[in-house]
């Protein structure tokens, strides 16, 4: 009897828990001394533990899932065929989030500041930019989705997956409240802030995993977590110069066209 027939879902639901929850206590162990972790020496502290917990995490959940099925790195969305496809369509997806958010960005003639080789070569040259972009959707889908929800996926349905994985990205966030305790913020606002991240960050995490199960590619969240990173959330305040717009003009495109597309 194989492993996964003889143990079943008592290995595979706690190693999905035990991963997300090892990717985070990998950087506090990394970087437990940093006062700022946006410095480039706790950057790299903290690329170095992501990138060990990904290279655990890819070993034991291949391991597992090989028990029950001949293809475990197809389970864990590491594919050679699809990935133009996972790339366009979910970023095609995504950006009708952002069409109000855009549109603004055309008034405020911000827009252009993507399509200026010096913006970009300003980006490259930051850890941060790094960081946002390229590290952290790369090793947290890896972990969050590649392995911890691949492993959840073999137990439960697609929408108990869905809505159940997303539960520790999201509580994941909340490690950031020491940092910013360590920055001058109060207990208080740390916490409601960090709330309020984990909050869309369980949103984020719930179309995330389900772009991962509807593609079977990682690079489908991936490629949705650094664009989420770069545009942010939607900044509802910076209507108020265009007397015009409206708040409701400004989602209403995007939630329109995501809906239909979905």
């Amino acid at each position: 009897m194989s492993l996964i027939g003889a143990m079943g879902c008592k290995l595979s639901l706690p190693l999905s828990a035990g991963i997300p929850l090892s990717y985070v206590l990998l950087l506090h162990i990394f970087d437990h001394n940093s006062k700022d972790k946006n410095e480039p020496a706790s950057l790299k502290k903290r690329f170095l533990a992501a990138a060990i917990n990904n290279a655990v995490s890819i070993g034991l959940t291949y391991y597992v899932l090989s028990f029950s099925s001949s293809t475990p790195l197809s389970l864990m969305g590491f594919k050679s065929t699809g990935n133009l496809a996972s790339i366009v369509v979910p970023a095609g997806l995504t950006l009708t989030l952002y069409a109000g958010q855009i549109l603004l960005m055309y008034y405020e003639k911000e827009l252009v500041d993507y399509f200026r080789l010096s913006s970009w070569g300003a980006s490259f040259r930051q850890w941060t930019w790094w960081r946002d972009i390229v590290v952290a959707p790369v090793t947290e889908e890896i972990a969050f989705r590649g392995c911890a929800a691949a492993l959840m996926a073999t137990c439960l349905s697609p929408a108990q997956t869905i809505f159940i994985a997303p539960l520790s990205f999201a509580l994941s966030h909340m490690h950031h409240i020491d940092d910013d305790t360590k920055k001058g913020a109060t207990l208080r606002d740390a916490v409601v802030g960090r709330a309020f991240q984990g909050a869309y960050t369980y949103i984020f995490g719930a179309y995330a995993t389900f772009l991962f199960l509807r593609t079977g590619n990682i690079i489908a969240p991936m490629v949705t977590h650094s664009m989420c990173n770069g545009f942010g959330l939607p900044q509802l305040h910076e209507i108020q110069p265009l007397p015009k717009m409206r708040t409701l003009d400004y989602v209403r495109p995007g939630i329109r066209r995501y809906y239909t597309a979905l």
